[in-house]
């Protein structure tokens, strides 16, 4: 037993020891949930450089319009999905997890909110083989004044759809749709 301390001491001192100018060796957290802000950010990344052409398609309240880009900010187009985030500690027993395999390979992870305060009420993440194929993210807002709802689709590759729905005490329900397909 002695001996098991005297090692374990030694681990720790040689861990300090190692660090910098007396930093804290970095220890790394898991994550809770699916890393969203981090997989966008890959993204964002990955579309900032190759910048492919898109057609964008806005409606509101079921009046359309459609315009052709050579490139976007996708900094400013995808911020909404990873205001989304929902990887915090502190939230693991405010959502149920649900995992969907076939043939040993995971297919999909579904993130259900348990707590109505939560304003991503629905979170699924997509798999193809080990690559995210695609993600659903449902998003609620409710107040006295205004009650606002998102849903929001990403397929990498392929495009992005958001879809949100306000009404508040004074005015009729508003929809808005945007489209962005990746052309090229």
């Amino acid at each position: 037993m002695k001996k098991l301390l005297l090692y374990l001491a030694f681990l720790v001192l040689a861990v300090a020891a190692c660090s910098r100018d007396g930093e804290k060796p970095a220890v790394r957290i898991p994550d809770a949930f699916f890393d969203l802000k981090g997989y966008m950010a890959g993204e964002i990344e990955r579309l900032s450089e190759n910048q492919p052409e898109v057609l964008k398609r806005i409606a509101i309240d079921g009046r359309s319009e459609e315009k052709k880009f050579d490139s976007l900010d996708y900094r400013k187009e995808l911020d909404i999905f990873s205001r989304s985030d929902i990887n915090k500690t502190a939230w693991l027993d405010k959502y149920q997890i649900d995992s969907t395999f076939q043939d040993g390979q995971l297919r999909q992870v579904t993130y259900t909110s348990k707590d109505k305060s939560m304003k991503t009420h629905l979170l699924e993440v997509g798999f193809s083989g080990k690559q995210v194929s695609q993600i659903h993210i449902q998003n609620r807002t409710e107040s006295i004044v205004a009650d606002v709802g998102q849903e929001m689709w990403y397929y990498p590759g392929a495009g992005y759809k958001l879809l949100s729905r306000q009404s508040t005490a004074l005015t009729q329900e508003k929809e808005v749709m945007v489209e962005v397909e990746f052309t090229k």
